[in-house]
């Protein structure tokens, strides 16, 4: 009578860890808070589109593009490698001063995902892949226009040396930057300036860019 009884919570024991395993969710997404996330940009491999928030239509979008992020449904798939293998994927990047934080966005067996890798592969709201669309629409009805902000190294009457900021894109291709100033702006060391350019770099150094578009002044160092 001892022995099946404790055959019978054994088994108890058994379906009950299974029935546990199989509904066990993923761990929770990694993000960084919206105030520190300065342009979300897409990129299928060929094409790239980005958001910036300097722009007050582009940062309503960024706002509605993270509550999405935010409000995706845990699965119980898991993540264990750099990026998604035996699907075609688009890379989402959340660009902050401080790091980016990247995620993938996939179809798989005509459901969408996204994965944040070595943490959890979500669900999201069918809006998101509306977003990326729209996203990558605007830049083939447009001129390629990719703008990021720098502080001024140095600077003459012809060219400006500028690094760019921490958590741009072009930081990661090159600490500084030659900018022609065909504007002949008034600038000093330690001016932050917003650049505007078609998104070609030139492997050089100090670097230098394609197509420069417009060179803003956002602030300027206040004389000693």
């Amino acid at each position: 009578m001892i022995k099946r009884l404790c055959n019978i919570i054994g088994l108890c024991i058994i379906i009950s860890t299974m029935l546990c395993a199989c509904g066990k969710k993923g761990n929770p997404i990694i993000l960084p808070d919206r105030e520190d996330i300065i342009s979300i940009g897409v990129s299928d491999g060929e094409k790239y589109a980005m958001l910036s928030n300097t722009e007050e239509e582009a940062d309503a979008l960024i706002s509605e593009f993270f509550c999405i992020l935010m409000d995706m449904e845990v699965t119980n798939k898991e993540s264990i490698t750099d990026a998604p293998v035996n699907v075609k994927y688009i890379e989402i990047s959340l660009n902050c001063d401080d790091k980016n934080t990247t995620l993938f966005y996939y179809k798989d067996k005509g459901t969408e995902y996204v994965e944040q890798p070595y943490q959890g592969i979500y669900k999201p709201a069918p809006a998101l892949g509306w977003y990326i669309t729209e996203m990558f629409n605007s830049t083939d009805n447009n001129p390629a226009s990719i703008t990021f902000q720098a502080t001024v190294i140095e600077t003459n009457d012809d060219i400006i040396l500028v690094k760019p900021a921490y958590g741009s894109l072009e930081l990661d291709s090159a600490d500084q930057f030659s900018i022609p100033n065909k504007e002949e702006l008034e600038l000093q060391t330690g001016d932050l300036i917003e650049i505007s350019y078609n998104g070609e770099i030139m492997e050089s150094y100090p670097a230098q860019l394609g197509e420069i578009y417009e060179i803003t002044v956002i602030e300027q160092t206040i004389p000693q």
